[in-house]
């Protein structure tokens, strides 16, 4: 098939692309296409210009006899193979975030710590093209990991800027939309915060235990915030069959806090927040 024919129809396998190889149970393999060579999945190779052009869903017979699937990941298949050093934030918590954060398209947002560079997908993806995001990342081992995945899995990403630099010294930015915290300590990024965000903008922090929420909305009521929401969510999946319906054992419970806040306008957030 034609180059130009697979590159217009996007239900096509491109040269380039992260694709998820899913066997008779269930079990996910991501790998990426490039053209002249292959990808080995359980021990069978599969040239990459035999896939290139197939629709995704395809089903493929391996060499060893096994069908797998074939489709381009979603977000939410991607975030478990993603290569890490940190820890990623859950898809369900992405989701949440996106939500409660009301992230949306053409938004400024600023980004405190950024991990692997999953959340940075999600808000890239949320924000559009006429949106901005600006991370902050002290680690920078942590910073060529996500420059790397966002690279591989998301693509260019000129409305993108990661700056190397600490976040609990000071914020350099102003006016923003929203503003995700996703570090250790996030209550020390709030003395700097209700400076960096619009009136009326929106902070979510994200947190894994009961202390590090308490402190964090604490100091987030002192700081020029109000409307502050605590939450976490859940997610259980079902296994499903023409003979049974059940949960399934395991489930996705506790896996951190959300802390979800609003910047007061005026002397309110102005005296908070020096006060501090």
């Amino acid at each position: 098939m034609r180059a130009a024919a697979v590159a217009d129809d996007p239900a096509l396998l491109r040269d380039g692309d992260a694709v998820l190889f899913i066997d008779r149970k269930a079990r996910q393999y991501l790998r990426t296409l490039r053209r002249g060579r292959s990808v080995n999945v359980r021990g069978a190779a599969f040239p990459a210009d035999e896939l290139i052009g197939l629709p995704e869903g395809s089903v493929l017979r391996s060499s060893l006899g096994e069908f797998l699937q074939v489709f381009r990941p979603t977000y939410a298949q991607l975030i478990p193979h993603l290569p890490r050093q940190a820890q990623v934030i859950y898809p369900k918590d992405v989701g949440t975030i996106l939500v409660w954060g009301d992230i949306h398209p053409g938004a400024a947002v600023l980004e405190v710590g950024v991990g692997p560079g999953a959340t940075t997908i999600a808000l890239l993806r949320a924000i559009g093209a006429h949106g901005r995001l600006v991370t902050y990342e002290i680690r920078e081992d942590f910073a060529t990991m996500a420059r790397e995945n966002v690279a591989r899995f998301h693509g260019d990403a000129p409305q993108w800027t990661l700056k190397s630099g600490d976040a609990y010294g000071g914020l350099d930015e102003s006016g923003f939309d929203r503003l995700i915290v996703d570090v250790p300590e996030p209550w020390r990024v709030v003395p700097h915060a209700a400076g960096a965000l619009r009136a009326g903008g929106v902070l979510v922090g994200f947190v894994p235990t009961v202390p590090q929420m308490q402190q964090l909305v604490l100091a987030l009521g002192d700081g020029g915030f109000a409307a502050i929401e605590s939450m976490e969510s859940m997610q259980r999946f079902w296994h499903v069959t023409a003979r049974s319906v059940r949960p399934q054992h395991r489930m996705v419970a506790h896996s951190g806090f959300l802390v979800v806040a609003r910047r007061l306008a005026g002397p309110h957030a102005a005296s908070s927040s020096s006060s501090r």
